[in-house]
């Protein structure tokens, strides 16, 4: 038997991260946002002094990248100083964005802080004046490792005896991750290594991989930065009992949460309707979000007259304008990051497929290309040259297979409208 201990696993805190396409906010929320990644790392202290972990687990990526803020190092060393007072424990490895090559400053560390190297190193956790669990873990050397680091850990031989074995470790676990392929390895090097938690760093999202022998977890950002980074953040505590079996909680910490929430035309007649519906989900989401500030993004759908009005230039404009003036002095901000028109014209498709005339020509170009894969592929790379021009990389950001049809939907649209002016069958 052994003694029952716990912790809290974190990792991606991008501490001095901004926000990205957020545009026309006041001085009072832009401070809210700047101080968004500070909060949450506090937070996080927080949660590690009220729940009397034994120690905090920091899978890399602490700052945003190599070059370090001195006001990011800073305010990273005053939480750890409160861990340090609190008798907790913070062990940590560096990742791509802050990798061991990089500028830091000068800093004394609080004794508690433990910041693993190039190489894989052990150190062994007591509690009480007994030997508990051994943590392993290695950093980024620089910024883009391509070697498979989790084959640097030891195979642990297995026996009643050995301690409870922790690994940390910022990598690219799998495919299709949607991340960067730094340190890629597969969840059989992991297993292999007989360890008992993998606390992992690099992926945005909180997932856990395996659930049991090894108990392998992504805990994800803690605040998210942008609309692809929705829904609730955090970290995650983990309880570990006598017999070494462990429960891992995912519990939110986010100060400002990104929601993308959808509004469906199909029941409205006016732009007055579309505003009180806007305003509605607005206040949906104000109740959700546990109390906290949020950016969100309000996806159009459906078809109705409203469409129409919706498409003409300067409209959703006029409205995102509207509805944020409603947020002005709000302490619990619910900000309108922007509304994406994704909504259809009030027209029956088939029909313009039938039509023997331009429009009907197009609408058949448009559809043969919705089911061509090998032609969506040529499109694609014939604006290559536009998405990678000086002017485009500025401008445009790249777009996957998905986003790129999107694209296309929206040109038939704009294309339709233009050439008809309203929402009918008359187009």
């Amino acid at each position: 038997m052994m003694k029952a201990f716990s912790f809290i696993h974190t990792a991606d805190l991008h501490l001095d991260s901004p926000f990205k396409g957020i545009s026309e906010i006041n001085e009072e929320i832009s401070l809210e946002l700047t101080e968004a990644t500070f909060k949450t790392f506090d937070k996080i202290i927080d949660l590690c002094i009220e729940k009397k972990v034994d120690f905090l687990l920091i899978a890399g990526d602490i700052y945003n990248s190599a070059d370090k803020s001195l006001r990011a190092q800073l305010r990273f060393r005053e939480g750890l100083k409160r861990l340090d007072k609190a008798g907790i424990e913070a062990y940590i490895v560096h990742g791509n964005h802050d990798p061991l090559d990089g500028w830091s400053a000068n800093l004394d560390w609080p004794e508690n802080v433990h910041i693993f190297g190039k190489s894989v190193e052990k150190i062994t956790f007591e509690k009480d004046g007994e030997k508990i669990t051994q943590i392993y873990g290695i950093s980024f050397q620089r910024q883009k490792i391509k070697e498979n680091l989790a084959l640097n850990f030891p195979k642990i031989p297995g026996s009643k005896e050995s301690l409870f074995t922790i690994g940390l470790l910022h990598c690219n676990l799998g495919s299709g991750t949607g991340h960067e392929s730094y340190a890629p390895c597969t969840l059989q090097d992991l297993i292999d290594r007989n360890f008992d938690y993998w606390a992992l760093g690099h992926i945005h999202k909180k997932a856990v991989i395996n659930e049991r022998d090894p108990m392998v977890i992504y805990s994800g950002n803690p605040q998210g930065l942008s609309p692809k980074e929705d829904g609730a953040k955090g970290c995650f505590l983990v309880n570990v009992d006598e017999n070494g079996e462990s429960v891992a909680e995912f519990i939110g910490v986010d100060s400002v949460r990104w929601v993308v929430e959808e509004l469906s035309i199909d029941p409205l007649h006016s732009e007055d309707d579309l505003i009180t519906g806007i305003c509605n989900r607005i206040e949906k989401i104000r109740k959700e979000v546990g109390g906290r500030s949020s950016i969100c993004r309000i996806i159009l759908t459906g078809k109705s007259a409203l469409h129409s009005s919706i498409a003409r230039v300067g409209v959703l404009d006029d409205i995102s304008l509207e509805v944020r003036e409603n947020e002005q002095g709000q302490v619990q901000f619910v900000w309108v990051e922007s509304i994406e028109d994704k909504t259809n014209p009030n027209i029956d498709q088939k029909s313009l497929l039938k039509r023997e005339d331009f429009i009907g020509d197009l609408v058949r170009l448009f559809d043969e290309i919705y089911h061509d894969d090998e032609g969506i592929s040529e499109l694609k790379k014939s604006l290559d040259p536009l998405f990678r021009s000086p002017i485009g990389r500025k401008l445009i950001e790249p777009v996957d297979d998905e986003q790129f049809l999107e694209l296309i939907k929206k040109a038939e649209k704009l294309c339709l409208f233009k050439l008809g002016g309203k929402d009918s069958n008359e187009v």
